[in-house]
């Protein structure tokens, strides 16, 4: 299994070669909603993936409105020219325009909740996709058997908030415009929501595209690392609300990582950070029974 790491500041960019980390996902401020790099950062960003010898994938993590389609064809004419090794993608209509274009390069697809079984991810990968991104709504052995049905072909995010939901809405924006407060909290990771009927708090994040709500815990998957290691073709390490000490601490503890040793890490892992909540989602229970 080949590590990888969403990439939020630049200046990680060597720590992370430092660590076993085979390559990083990062987008720019254009087609993504969580991305801020813009396109003179993304020449350099690819330029220093060469140098510290990582792989570069870029993530297109919105869906594409009609008045954008010439906008993209310029946007992949750039990344044609930094060369990624490949594209996260959520708009199967990216696909197709690469495709159209001649654009040689991985093509994953990752709708976050579709990839839900075996024949799905066969059916996308025979129409000519190099990978897809398991749902993270589904159970370890769904995951794994959607791995071992399509072997050297799923992804899966291993580490990280989850997104619970996301909407083309300004919810942050729309929330302050009604109550007559001129606050602005785009693009701002250290916003919070409680619910009414819940007690715990969920990170919210407002972009360019909309507002994604995600899981009020961190997924953490050092006891499921054997078969993941065994079964996927990349593990992703979502750095998004990390703080940059647990982040670092998370990767120093995958440099190690193996059947014996991650139980301990995993408990120790959370001893250390006992204010951040630690689980493992979907992964022992269905969705109809979680949620």
């Amino acid at each position: 299994m080949e590590l990888l790491v969403t990439l939020k500041k630049f200046e990680h960019l060597k720590k992370l070669s430092d660590y076993k980390v085979d390559g990083v996902i990062l987008g720019a401020n254009i087609f993504s909603n969580r991305y801020r790099f813009d396109l003179d950062e993304l020449k350099k960003l690819a330029l220093e993936c060469i140098i510290y010898n990582l792989d570069m994938y870029v993530a297109i993590d919105v869906m594409i409105e009609e008045y954008d389609r010439s906008l993209l064809k310029e946007y992949l004419e750039f990344l044609h020219f930094l060369r990624p090794k490949g594209i996260y993608f959520a708009d199967l209509g990216v696909y197709r325009t690469i495709r159209e274009m001649g654009f040689a390069t991985q093509m994953i697809y990752d709708p976050h909740t579709l990839i839900t079984n075996s024949l799905d991810a066969e059916f996308l990968l025979h129409q000519g996709m190099d990978g897809v991104v398991a749902a993270r709504e589904i159970t370890l052995d769904e995951t794994i058997a959607i791995a071992k049905n399509n072997p050297g072909a799923v992804d899966m995010q291993i580490f990280g908030y989850l997104r619970a939901s996301s909407s083309k809405r300004h919810f942050l924006h729309n929330y302050f415009e009604y109550i007559g407060r001129d606050i602005d909290l785009s693009g701002k990771e250290d916003v919070r929501i409680i619910e009414d009927t819940r007690d715990y708090r969920m990170p919210i994040y407002e972009g360019r595209y909309g507002t994604d709500i995600y899981t009020d815990y961190i997924l953490c998957t050092y006891k499921e690392h054997p078969q993941f290691e065994k079964y996927l073709k990349r593990g992703i390490i979502d750095s998004l609300f990390i703080e940059d000490e647990v982040l670092f601490r998370v990767l120093r503890d995958y440099k190690y990582l193996n059947e014996d040793n991650a139980y301990l890490l995993e408990n120790n892992l959370k001893l250390a950070y006992g204010d951040l909540n630690f689980d493992k989602g979907y992964l022992y229970a269905k969705t109809n029974i979680t949620k």
